[in-house]
């Protein structure tokens, strides 16, 4: 151990991710060990805000602590071991003299300045001063270690992030875990320019499953979306080369453009920098970029009112929820407490207020004899609001809810639960819910996943969906303190998003999904009846949804599809069993069908353009033939003409179909098509753009003008 006086400890300020309150650092040997962060504020525009709930931010830094007591040189010694040498021979590293490292780690302080504003370069050369060693030669020896080590912690924190079930992408967390495997790509390619990243991070998870080894659990999952990442990666660099050039001809080419050009088109700064320095412009990649990137994307977000406020709601008391209680409850009932506005308020309900992604129950009331009907239903601070066509006062009421409405929400809440466990089954624990929205014919689910979904894979899911549903497993729901959940079952409860109140209404599906959910559910899983999957698509990076029905709305599509597939084979003549083969022996008949149509038109179409050449019109060095066609399809147009101008080097042809031109030159006639058929249809009225050899354009003036046209501005070319 240590004794006291070998302690110190440094009280401050610690801001930062829109968080802030004052902390205590231990510090010993020079070595900062640990940090406690008493959070007590909300930071935005300079202002703190008293939080309403003051946590402590205890960060004990256990590699520091291990490097301190391992004395190592590095602290990258003491917690990677053998897999910091693996790393450096795989990315062709050499080590430098220990006694080096030692001298510098002693002096290694100095880069804390960095966070000042002083510039890397400069504090190198102060470190090398203050060692006694030549800086260039300093650089040389720690540069590439320096980069090792940034590839060995980038890709420990990408094992983690990704079997932790992050997907990568362009937003949130996803941003930044992208960022992160492009940036220890961009490193380890810089040391080795054949390594592959996935590799690397295989490596990791290797080394980390000796004291993690649910790491391994998804090991062919990460190491795939690494490869997509790096694939990623490869495209982005080859369009961002000329992106770079043409924006920075448009505008100010600073920091503030290399952050830009990163955050949006995902274009490594050293990647800018060279294509600018190519343009003659120099820029200095600042020693933070990466800080200013992530910094775009720790913002905190503006935190949403839970609730709206409605004058008048603290007078009345809480509503009863009697749904919880029985959900198959659709007669009740209650005291009428008061009204606001249209929205009724009662002593309690069995009508569902929206909420978690679940529309309202809708139904009538009877109040003195009449049926009042119930259009909407909210619940704000506690009191169940609803909205009614008519005036009530008080009194006493009866509560009819829309049974059939209430039970396909039921059927669809619970099978969304059961798809998005049948999801991370098939896909992988890194499947989460982003997103869902429940109705009574259809509904959908929004996953992170970090690729299309196969239809193998789609079938599997819905596969696996349908049989939770033909086990009858019990659906499960009550409530429970959060603390004991979250010890149960972990933060796996929060797929539908994180419940603020201290006990938690859970909702299990037997021996496979547990979510905390407010929603209303069925008992047990036979009641869902069908579930059907009828589409999956990206709706953005990193985020797939499904759009699915359950109950009869799934039965009555599928019979409805059933019956259009029976026509379809009737048309056919053939059986439903058959029609996929009678459909393709027909698509290919028509397949055939049209390549003979397509051959019969481009003979057709050489045959006249061969007549029109015998006639053509002689320009000094260059033939101009013209012709108007009816053929429509534009690959038989371009290739019929540069199969004539390349036998004929001094032709030029014209091509008019409808409102469309064609213009096409040979190789001796040392004109160009696109400026002789732009300058053409200035004349007449159009537009058009090309090359050298080949132009097209469109005009609503005559054959005749445009004919005349082009054959003037040729006449001029052609001198």
């Amino acid at each position: 151990g240590l004794n006291e006086d070998e302690i110190t400890y440094k009280e401050g300020v610690w801001i930062g991710g829109g968080n802030a309150g004052p902390d205590v650092e231990p510090i010993a040997g020079g070595l900062e060990i640990a940090t406690l962060v008493f959070m007590e504020y909300w930071t935005k525009d300079s202002q703190l805000i008293p939080m309403d709930t003051k946590v402590v931010d205890t960060g004990y830094g256990l590699e520091r602590i291990t490097w301190f007591l391992s004395g190592r040189a590095t602290a990258f010694d003491a917690v990677y071991g053998e897999l910091l040498d693996k790393f450096l021979k795989v990315l062709n590293v050499e080590r430098p003299d220990e006694k080096l490292l030692e001298s510098y780690s002693r002096v290694s302080s100095l880069m804390t300045k960095i966070e000042a504003g002083n510039r890397f370069s400069e504090l190198r050369k102060e470190a090398a001063k203050k060692m006694g060693v030549d800086s260039e030669y300093l650089n040389s020896a720690l540069s590439p270690l320096e980069k090792a080590f940034s590839v060995l912690d980038h890709t420990k924190s990408i094992a983690f992030m990704l079997s932790d079930g992050l997907v990568p992408s362009n937003v949130d967390e996803g941003y930044l875990g992208r960022l992160l495997i492009r940036r220890a790509l961009r490193i380890a390619r810089s040391l080795n320019p054949d390594v592959n990243l996935s590799d690397l991070v295989v490596m990791q998870l290797h080394h980390w499953s000796r004291s993690f080894p649910e790491l391994l659990e998804a090991e062919d999952k990460i190491a795939e979306i690494v490869d997509i990442e790096q694939k990623r990666y490869e495209e982005t660099v080859k369009r961002g080369r000329d992106l770079i050039r043409r924006e920075a001809r448009k505008r100010k080419v600073d920091e503030e453009f290399l952050v830009e050009m990163y955050d949006s088109h995902g274009i490594m700064p050293e990647v800018a920098a060279e294509v600018l320095k190519e343009e003659g412009i120099e820029i200095r990649i600042p020693d933070n970029f990466y800080e200013l990137v992530a910094s775009r994307h720790e913002a905190p977000r503006e935190r949403q009112q839970e609730v709206r406020e409605v004058k008048g709601i603290d007078e009345f008391a809480e509503t009863e929820l009697l749904f919880y209680k029985d959900p198959y409850m659709l007669e009740f009932e209650a005291d009428v407490l008061g009204a606001i506005g249209d929205a009724v308020i009662l002593n309690r309900t069995a009508f569902y207020p929206e909420g978690g992604g679940q529309p309202s129950d809708t139904g009538v009331f009877i109040f003195n004899g009449e049926e009042i009907r119930v259009k909407h239903v909210e619940k704000v601070k506690g009191r169940v609001l609803h909205h009614v066509d008519k005036p009530i006062s008080r009194g006493h009421v009866k509560g009819r809810v829309d049974a059939e409405r209430r039970r396909s929400l039921m059927r669809h809440h619970t099978a969304t639960h059961i798809i998005l466990g049948a999801a991370r089954s098939v896909l992988g624990k890194h499947v989460w819910q982003t997103g869902a929205q429940k109705d009574v014919e259809e509904s959908r689910l929004d996953i992170t996943h970090y690729k299309q979904i196969e239809p193998e894979e789609l079938k599997e899911i819905e596969m696996l969906a349908n049989r939770i549903v033909m086990e009858n497993r019990e659906v499960k729901q009550f409530f429970m303190p959060r603390d004991e959940a979250e010890k149960k079952y972990g933060f796996v409860l929060y797929q539908g998003g994180v419940v603020p109140d201290p006990v938690l209404r859970i909702v299990e599906v037997d021996g496979f999904n547990v979510q905390a959910c407010a929603g209303t559910h069925v008992t047990r899983t036979g009641e869902i009846g069908l579930i059907k999957i009828w589409r999956s698509r990206r709706i953005q990076d990193g985020v797939v949804r499904l759009e699915f029905s359950a109950g009869m709305p799934a039965v009555k599509r599928t019979l409805d599809g059933y019956e259009k597939l029976r026509g379809i084979a009737e048309k056919l003549g053939t059986g439903i069993d058959e029609v996929e083969e009678a459909f393709n022996s027909l698509l290919a008949n028509n397949r055939s069908l049209f390549k003979e149509l397509r051959e019969e038109r481009r003979k057709r179409l050489e045959l006249l353009l061969e007549k029109e050449i015998e006639s053509s019109l002689a320009i000094n060095n260059v033939r101009f033939v013209s012709l108007r066609t009816d053929l429509s399809d534009r690959s038989i147009i371009t290739e019929v003409m540069d199969k004539f101008t390349k036998e004929n080097g001094d032709l030029a042809i014209l091509l008019v179909e409808d409102k469309n031109l064609y213009f096409m030159v040979g190789s001796s006639t040392n004109v160009s098509a696109s400026g002789v058929l732009k300058n053409a249809v200035s004349k007449v009225g159009g537009r058009a753009g090309g090359s050298d050899a080949f132009a097209t354009g469109s005009t609503s003036a005559s054959y005749d003008e445009i004919k005349s046209a082009v054959l003037e501005e040729l006449r001029k070319a052609a001198k």
